[in-house]
C-alpha cells in the first residue's frame, strides 16, 4: 500500500489552511464577522501529516496545540485502573477541531486522558500562544470557540445517549446510525476493540448484536 509522504508542497499547505479559515467562517453568521482575523490564522496555523497510532496527547503532558482535522479519526480515551482497557470518551472525525479547551486555554497538566490517531490524519494546527494572541485581538475568536464547544457537546450527546440505553444489544445498532461515518463502503473504520469501548459493551454482547443488526458481507 503506498504511504502519503509526509512533505507536503507549498501549495497543499496553502490550500489546507484556506480549509481552516473557511471552516471557521461557516460558523459564523455573518461570515464577514471573521475579519482580518482570517489573515492572521493564515500566517499562524501549521499544515502536517501524521501516521495510525500517533499520539497528540498523554499524561503528564500539556496540550499546545488544537488542530482541526482535515482527514482521518482521532480518539480521546483513558484506561482503566483496573482492567487495564480504554475507555473511549469521544471520537472526532474530519472537520473538527481536535482540542481539549480548557487544558488548552489554562495550560493545564493533563493527567489520564489520551488522543491518538485511529487513522492517518491531515491536521492543520495552531498553538495555544498564537491564540492567545487572537483572543487578545480579534473578539470573534470567542463566538469561534463557543460554536466549537457546542458542536463538539452535540455530538458527545450522541453517544452518552447509547451509554445510557438498558438493552446493550440495541446499542450497536443505534450506534451505526447515528454515527454512519465510522462505517463506510461495509468496511468499520474502527476495531471491535473500539466499538465495545465506545458502546460500553463487551465482545460477546457485539458478536450478539450483530445477529440482531447484521453488518454487510465485507465485514468479518
Amino acid at each position: 500500500m503506498n504511504k502519503r509522504p509526509f512533505k507536503l508542497t507549498e501549495a497543499q499547505m496553502t490550500a489546507w489552511k484556506q480549509e481552516v479559515v473557511d471552516y471557521l467562517r461557516s460558523l459564523l453568521d455573518n461570515p464577514l464577522l471573521l475579519g482580518k482575523l482570517s489573515v492572521v490564522l493564515m500566517n499562524s496555523l501549521r499544515p502536517h501529516f501524521k501516521r495510525k497510532g500517533y499520539m497528540l496527547l498523554q499524561p503528564d503532558m500539556l496540550m499546545t496545540e488544537a488542530h482541526y482535522l482535515r482527514k482521518g479519526l482521532i480518539k480521546l480515551y483513558s484506561i482503566d485502573a483496573q482492567t487495564g482497557e480504554e475507555k473511549i470518551r469521544f471520537i472526532w472525525k474530519a472537520g473538527s477541531i481536535v482540542v481539549l479547551l480548557e487544558a488548552f486555554r489554562e495550560r493545564l497538566v493533563n493527567e489520564v486522558l489520551y488522543i491518538e490517531l485511529i487513522e492517518d490524519c491531515e491536521l492543520v494546527s495552531i498553538s495555544n500562544f498564537c491564540m492567545d494572541d487572537i483572543y487578545e485581538g480579534h473578539t470573534v475568536a470567542y463566538k469561534l470557540t463557543e460554536k466549537i464547544r457546542a458542536a463538539e457537546m452535540a455530538r458527545k450527546d450522541l453517544q452518552t445517549e447509547i451509554l445510557q440505553m438498558v438493552d446493550k444489544k440495541q446499542r450497536y445498532c443505534v450506534f451505526k446510525g447515528k454515527f454512519p461515518e465510522f462505517f463506510v463502503d461495509g468496511e468499520w473504520r474502527l476495531s471491535n476493540k473500539e466499538i465495545c469501548s465506545f458502546t460500553g459493551i463487551t465482545k460477546s454482547t457485539l458478536i450478539d448484536a450483530r445477529l440482531l443488526c447484521p453488518d454487510t458481507p465485507k465485514n468479518t
